[in-house]
């Protein structure tokens, strides 16, 4: 007989997978229920899962060895649940889907950031395959959930695609890493592999890159970041920005884990195939990035870069690249959300995207757009933000694994990144008002979290011993 009790321990998955099937229940059976509001239910779960994750301790292996619970997983969901509760408030500010703010809408979110826990925990690649599948298929949804966009279900449908192509070669690969090794298991996988004669081979350099599509996929790194600009431009704001932000991290946690069992024989292969991946992503999306008139078109192009710059702490293989991965991802989050916030609150009257509606600005609301330039600043790595202390963390990692084209490249891609972020602080700053299409409402809530967020922006540019302290608590014990 199987002990059941173990799995029982997992109360945050639980919470999640319970808050999705019911609010889906509710909203379909219970007439009328759209006029209660879902939302302080939804925070009321939010918060009950945050702090029986905040509570657990230890690590433990669970569902036959599928899943792994430690203080990674711990750290990372809880980092989910702040940015799911973030997403909602944004949602409150936003014209773009405030009638389709139903009960529905919060079982997609709770079952995407369910998919995104069993991301950060899988220790097996059929899990992973799930987790990835659980993630994408509300995605796929929320991408069309903006009605005042004809386009947004076509960017929905190109996200489907996209994604049911990454899914398919990705099984394929792990079929032939199956095949291979007898196994879908991370430690034994990459064990056999690195004693196997098939090491090296074409067979086995397929399977890996096979296998590494649906993961890259999730953090929109080339070549499966087509994408990313069509949904994050028809997707409601909110949504774009929960989608740039907690599936990226969930990505990243899987890659993490995936190659944290690698063996030495394989490193070198292994640090090859990641350094050309994320060389290619950061220098196509920043080129992209050039040309956009759309702010929520170049923030797309911005974070397929920052995915790359992100990969370069994976690519080393080491201790010191996790934790340089660690460093970068609350910063990255901060960027990211007080970005887009700030996007929110400029465009939500006028529905206008155009980088050239914001002319002038500074002159209407000063106090978000100097949070708006922190964080485009920051975004640039520009010292002394916090994105320049976590670039640097990346290059110090790259230049003692003596990975001297990848830190180049990096380096040249960061003044490319330079020029577009600036051309967008120029035209709020410096350019005249253009009145005819400038339309910004008053709203205190928009103003205060692009407020807060720029503080710790500034603040850990010039001391981040706390993001150090972040680091020691990820722990990814092997």
């Amino acid at each position: 007989m199987i002990n059941t009790l173990p799995y029982l321990s997992y109360i945050p998955a639980h919470v999640l997978m319970g808050v999705a099937i019911l609010f889906f229940f509710l909203g379909k059976v219970v007439p009328r229920l759209n006029q209660i509001s879902p939302v302080p239910f939804f925070y009321l779960f939010l918060i009950g899962a945050f702090i029986f994750e905040l509570s657990g301790s230890g690590t433990q292996s669970l569902f036959f060895d599928l899943i792994q619970v430690d203080s990674f997983s711990r750290m990372l969901n809880q980092v989910f649940f702040i940015v799911i509760a973030v997403t909602v408030i944004m949602m409150q500010y936003n014209g773009e889907i405030k009638q389709e703010i139903t009960w529905e809408v919060f079982g997609l979110l709770s079952a995407v950031c369910l998919g995104m826990m069993f991301m950060t925990t899988s220790t097996h690649l059929l899990m992973a395959a799930l987790a990835i599948e659980l993630v994408s298929i509300p995605s796929y949804v929320l991408v069309a959930l903006n009605a005042k966009n004809p386009v947004s279900r076509e960017a929905a449908l190109k996200y489907i695609l996209f994604g049911s192509f990454a899914a398919g070669i990705m099984l394929y690969g792990m079929s032939l890493i199956f095949g291979i090794t007898g196994t879908l298991e991370f430690e034994d996988l990459w064990s056999i592999l690195g004693s196997n004669t098939i090491y090296d081979s074409p067979v086995y350099l397929m399977a890996i890159l096979m296998t590494l599509a649906g993961m890259v996929f999730k953090i929109a790194a080339v070549p499966f970041h087509f994408w990313c600009p069509d949904a994050y431009q028809a997707a409601p704001t909110p949504i774009t920005a929960f989608l740039s932000t907690a599936p990226k991290v969930a990505g990243l946690a899987l890659l993490i884990r995936f190659f944290s069992f690698h063996v030495s024989l394989q490193a070198e292969t292994l640090t090859l195939i990641l350094s050309i991946l994320a060389m290619l992503t950061m220098t196509i999306g920043n080129l992209a990035a050039l040309r956009q008139s759309d702010i929520k078109r170049l923030l797309a192009y911005s974070s397929i870069s920052h995915a790359g710059f992100i990969l370069m702490g994976i690519a080393v293989l080491n201790q010191d690249g996790r934790n340089a991965v660690f460093f970068y991802i609350p910063v990255y989050l901060l960027m990211n959300l007080g970005a887009f916030m700030a996007v929110i609150y400029l465009s939500s009257e006028s529905n206008d995207f155009r980088i050239s509606s914001y002319s002038g600005l500074i002159k209407r609301v000063p106090v978000v757009v100097i949070g708006f330039t922190v964080c485009l600043f920051s975004l640039a790595g520009i010292p002394p933000f916090a994105g320049f202390i976590a670039k640097f963390y990346l290059f110090k990692v790259v230049i003692e694994k003596q990975l001297y084209l990848l830190a180049v490249v990096a380096g040249i891609n960061t003044v490319i990144a330079l020029y577009y972020y600036v051309n967008v602080i120029k035209v709020m700053i410096i350019d005249g008002e253009d009145r005819s299409t400038t339309s910004v409402r008053v709203a205190g809530g928009p103003v205060a979290f692009v407020t807060v967020v720029s503080i710790p922006i500034i603040i850990f540019g010039v001391y981040w011993q706390p993001l150090l302290n972040w680091v020691d608590k990820v722990k990814l014990l092997m």
